[in-house]
């Protein structure tokens, strides 16, 4: 195990700031354009949780939280989209974690099937409580699964190719 303390968990440096502003910007770009597939209206698989859940794992949980915070801005759904943030939060602090016992810190993107179908759900119950049924469990987790897996297979392909630029954020 590295000698990390509690402290550095919270910490960020300027690069993985602006790398998690990058990648949030990113996904808030993706989904301001309307780059998405329709699964169940209004729940879409939405390419910009690639880009939000990258930043999140690759910038902790401090990064985390900006990453979420970009991805889940837009009109006319902001309350629904605003349970992200903790989740990435969590997505954030576990990557850290992973990469503290030397495991890969892209593990932490299969969270969000875990933490972000039941915390839409919820949200979906809060906001629209008629169609939050037991029948949209089954599109989040689809959703969930698929966007995890689809950042998953990006950020290895990422980590292959580009280990270099990674080590300057400060990840391995």
């Amino acid at each position: 195990m590295r000698k990390i303390s509690v402290k550095s968990f919270f910490r960020i440096n300027l690069k993985q700031m602006m790398f998690a502003i990058l990648m949030g910007s990113l996904a808030l770009t993706v989904r301001n354009l309307g780059l998405y597939f329709i699964v169940y209206y209004p729940y879409r698989i939405d390419p910009r949780w690639v880009f939000s859940l990258l930043g999140a794992c690759w910038t902790g949980p401090i990064g985390g939280l900006m990453c979420g915070f970009l991805a889940a801005m837009k009109y006319p759904f902001p309350l629904r989209d605003l349970a992200c943030i903790p989740v990435h939060f969590i997505i954030g602090l576990t990557s850290w974690l992973l990469i503290w016992h030397n495991r890969k810190c892209l593990y932490a993107c299969f969270l969000w099937p875990i933490l972000g179908v039941p915390s839409y759900w919820l949200a979906s119950l809060v906001v629209m409580p008629a169609e939050a049924t037991i029948l949209l469990v089954q599109f989040l987790a689809f959703i969930g699964i698929s966007t995890g897996s689809l950042a998953f297979a990006v950020g290895l392909a990422v980590e292959k190719r580009a280990k270099y630029l990674l080590s300057l954020l400060g990840t391995y």
